[in-house]
């Protein structure tokens, strides 16, 4: 009898594309910043569920580089959330034991909001329960770009060999080198697109769309990713 297929173990790195949250406030009438309000409970309910879980990372989609093309105010409300959120859930964070990494260029940032997540990267960065990766001002496409520079420049100066430029050498380039690329990707919003999150990183992640809104995403939707990556056979391969 042929052996059944081994199920995947439970992730250690899930990343999610958090979508909906303008969708979700426009459908019920109330201003975007509801949305982007709630969205936070949502993310709140991500970490804690993955500490619960078990899952060593989370690496959440905040703000892309594209997202400087929408409207000002838009980009000033989610710049004053993202500095008051940092300040707020410090408390907790510390409590939980997680750990806040920045993925992507803070230096856009206005200084608030940019000094906030410094500071909050530098205050729990002796935590270990479960790392929450931050991926803000932040491409797939721009990150592969600064790693290709920082690489030439180090063959211009003399200090690498071209022949010695391989997949270990370019990961040592990027934002975060020390993390395992993503096992799951989720997205919410019911969209079926990476949108340039994490391009070289998701090379062979298992990906889950769900229809819900990223507002409404709970602790159960989760705990029901988790069972549906549980029950997939990985194939690091076509």
């Amino acid at each position: 009898m042929l052996n059944a297929p081994a199920l995947a173990p439970a992730p250690s790195h899930v990343a999610v594309i958090m979508d909906g949250n303008r969708r979700w406030a426009r459908e019920r009438g109330l201003p975007i910043a509801e949305g982007y309000r709630r969205g936070v409970d949502a993310l709140r309910a991500t970490v804690r569920a993955a500490a619960r879980s078990g899952v060593g990372r989370v690496t959440v989609y905040g703000f892309s580089t594209e997202n400087w093309r929408r409207e000002a105010g838009e980009v000033g409300l989610l710049m004053g959330l993202y500095a008051a959120c940092a300040q707020a859930e410090r408390p907790q964070l510390l409590r939980q034991g997680v750990r806040v990494e920045i993925v992507g260029d803070l230096d856009a940032f206005p200084f608030p909001a940019r000094a906030a997540l410094r500071d909050l990267t530098e205050a729990t960065r002796h935590n270990t329960r479960v790392t929450l990766a931050l991926a803000l001002n932040y491409s797939g496409r721009s990150e592969i770009v600064r790693a290709v520079r920082a690489l030439a420049t180090e063959v211009r100066s003399g200090r690498l060999a071209p022949e010695a430029i391989d997949e270990a050498a370019l990961r040592t380039k990027m934002y975060a080198p020390h993390a395992p690329d993503p096992d799951l990707l989720i997205r919410t919003g019911a969209e079926y697109r990476i949108s340039n999150f994490l391009l070289y990183q998701l090379a062979y992640t298992e990906l889950l769309t769900l229809p819900v809104m990223w507002p409404d995403f709970t602790e159960v939707h989760f705990d029901d990713a988790l069972v549906s990556y549980a029950e997939r056979q990985r194939r690091y391969g076509c």
